[in-house]
């Protein structure tokens, strides 16, 4: 393998690298508001009748608590997730570059690219959004 091919292949791989990160960040992301999602709902629906009166504080608290922990792990994640997407177009920059550069063999059609990108760039906007529709109500 000469050089240049040998370069392609390792941002081939780098590229693959950054897109397995960013599905495993999708993942966290999703799997941590369905934890917190369901945490909320749990403290929202609890029978008045049936709380300790030891525990209104707590409860109190852990209302407001699990929404602002909830953005701030969607942010951070959102932000890892944006970084991903840009080391990815980075890596295709960079790779744009090489002598005998063929583009569907290192990242695809520009239109699949999009629209493959959509979900982990705006599942994050979902949840903020939920989030501080539920916090504002």
């Amino acid at each position: 393998m000469d050089d240049a091919t040998q370069s392609l292949e390792t941002i081939r791989k780098r590229i693959e690298h950054e897109d397995n990160l960013l599905n495993q960040r999708l993942s966290w992301i999703v799997s941590s508001q369905a934890f917190l999602l369901t945490g909320y709902a749990v403290l929202l629906n609890a029978p008045l009748e049936l709380r300790n009166k030891e525990f209104v504080h707590a409860h109190a608290l852990l209302m407001k608590l699990i929404p602002l922990t909830s953005i701030c792990v969607t942010v951070l994640l959102w932000f890892g997730i944006l970084a991903g997407i840009l080391a990815m177009r980075d890596l295709r920059a960079c790779a744009e570059t090489h002598p005998g550069y063929e583009s569907s063999h290192i990242q695809g059609r520009p239109l699949t690219r999009v629209i493959g990108l959509a979900t982990p760039a705006f599942v994050p906007v979902v949840f903020l959004i939920t989030w501080l529709l539920l916090m504002l109500r």
